[in-house]
Parts: structure tokens; C-alpha cells; sequence
């Protein structure tokens, strides 16, 4: 129980960072270039196209890790720190407010998805046993 909630931890302060990194590039004393980093490397992450296809075993993935890691570290070190302590700031504040709503979301899709997956599993059940009939 309590590995669950340092990951709920976890997964909470990523969320904060990333939507704090977000506030910060949309700041007006950002220059236009971290905004430009940002799409980037999203733009890199989930792209199909890569430098090593996903498919080579290990290093496919590496580098969507290794490069995604130095664009969101150097859109860190791009941004001030008083930008971007205010931009945690408004983060925290803003993400906490919604964690009610957040947690009904995140409960109807994962009942989506027992759903559908139960619907599968059915599917295949009975075409399982109508063709061995």
C-alpha cells in the first residue's frame, strides 16, 4: 500500500512539472525558442519516424529516452527560475483543485476499459468454443 502511494506521488509531481514547464513557455518573458524546443522534442516522442527504428531491440527506445530527457533539460535550463517557481506554483495550486475531478476521470476510463476488455474476452470465448462445436 504505501509503494501505491509514493507512485501516486510520483505520478502527481511529474503531472505538476510537465503542466508547470507548459505555464513557463507560455510566459511572456520566454523567448519564442523554448515554446519552439518544447514541439520539438513532443513532436519527437510521438512521432513514428525516429533516428534508430523502435523496432532495433534496446537502443530503439534509448533514444526517444536520451533525447526527450535533453530537450525537457534544456527547456529547464532555458527558462528562469522565477518563471518557472511561478509556473510550479500555479501547477500545484491548480492540479490540486482538480484531483476530485481528475480521479472520477481517470475511475470511468479504467471502467471503459475493464468493459471493453470483458467484451473482448467474451467474444473470444464464444468464438473459441463455436469453432472446436
Amino acid at each position: 500500500m504505501m509503494q501505491l502511494t509514493y507512485l501516486r506521488q510520483k505520478a502527481h509531481e511529474m503531472n505538476a512539472e510537465i503542466y508547470a514547464l507548459y505555464l513557463s513557455a507560455r510566459h511572456p518573458e520566454v523567448r519564442w525558442y523554448v515554446p519552439f524546443l518544447l514541439a520539438v522534442v513532443i513532436g519527437y516522442a510521438i512521432s513514428p519516424i525516429d533516428f534508430i527504428p523502435d523496432l532495433v531491440p534496446v537502443f530503439g527506445f534509448i533514444d526517444d529516452v536520451v533525447l526527450v530527457a535533453l530537450g525537457l533539460h534544456m527547456a529547464y535550463q532555458l527558462v528562469s527560475k522565477n518563471v518557472l517557481g511561478q509556473a510550479r506554483l500555479k501547477a500545484y495550486e491548480v492540479l490540486s483543485h482538480e484531483s476530485d475531478a481528475a480521479t472520477k476521470a481517470y475511475q470511468v476510463i479504467g471502467y471503459a476499459w475493464v468493459l471493453a476488455a470483458a467484451a473482448v474476452a467474451i467474444l473470444f470465448y464464444k468464438l473459441l468454443f463455436i469453432s472446436i462445436l
